[in-house]
């Protein structure tokens, strides 16, 4: 990758970071205005208790970005972004354009994500996991 691209890619990827921490700023006031104490019924208290874990799942998933650009914003310093972190080849253009924070070429991430999903699949179907998930 050329710097200019590079320089185009931290400043997506700063504006992105800036944009998940105001959307973390907006989840912790909006669960903080989630007063338990001004549920009425049992009805009340689930859509509060639901409300509160849609909450918690999408500030989950925005610290786990931020974590990522975080992680991408470094290898820019040190000098290695656009290098895949599993295989050591070049992640594609196309590739870093869509996801800037990426660190693994698309061959890595498919391997990952199949493996990732075996593992899943096998735990679901041994015994004990099936059992754990029928509760």
């Amino acid at each position: 990758m050329t710097p200019r691209e590079i320089a185009q890619l931290r400043d997506k990827l700063e504006n992105q970071r800036q944009e998940s921490s105001r959307f973390l700023d907006r989840l912790k006031n909006e669960s903080r205005s989630l007063d338990t104490d001004s549920a009425q019924d049992s009805a009340d208290w689930c859509v509060v208790n639901m409300s509160k874990e849609s909450l918690f799942e999408q500030s989950s998933q925005k610290r786990t970005l931020l974590r990522l650009i975080d992680a991408a914003l470094e290898r820019m310093t040190r000098g290695s972004f656009g290098i895949c972190v599993a295989c050591g080849d070049e992640i594609q253009a196309r590739r870093l354009q869509a996801l800037p924070w990426t660190q693994f070429c698309l061959s890595c991430q498919e391997e990952l994500e199949g493996e990732v999903g075996s593992s899943v699949a096998a735990r679901i179907s041994s015994t004990k996991g099936a059992e754990h998930y029928r509760r």
